[in-house]
């Protein structure tokens, strides 16, 4: 709330308390209401005019276009690289591997990758300390 803690606006309220008459605060809060009133109506009218606009310009079909550009190109980048998790957690992206072994069939791609799991397996496994 503005960068105020609740000991702050305390404080402020009981030092305004000894500054102020009593008998002025209600004059003070009906103030402070039409000001907040006031602006409210006013947020509320510019985003009011703000949706209009953007109805005008079309933001709406930008915004859908912009979105299945997006998703297009990352369905092409996921088609193009696969993820590699190696032992410690870290992924890493590279090139989709049927690219690499473009040779294989997927049974054969599949029975080479189990295999080579299997290797890094064996090779991965560190003496605990």
């Amino acid at each position: 709330m503005l960068g105020f803690s609740l000991t702050e606006l305390l404080l402020t309220l009981i030092i305004a308390l000894l500054f102020i008459k009593p008998k002025d605060l209600p004059e003070i809060a009906h103030f402070f209401g039409k000001i907040f009133y006031r602006g409210k109506r006013l947020f509320n009218e510019l985003k009011q005019s703000l949706k209009e606009m953007e109805k005008e310009l079309g933001v709406d079909d930008l915004k859908h276009e912009l979105n299945r550009g997006i998703a297009e190109e990352k369905s092409r980048l996921e088609d193009e690289m696969t993820v590699i998790v190696d032992i410690y957690g870290n992924e890493h992206q590279v090139v989709n591997v049927k690219k690499l072994r473009a040779d294989l069939d997927d049974e054969q791609l599949d029975e080479e990758v189990k295999k080579l799991n299997e290797e890094n397996l064996a090779s991965s496994k560190l003496p605990l300390i």
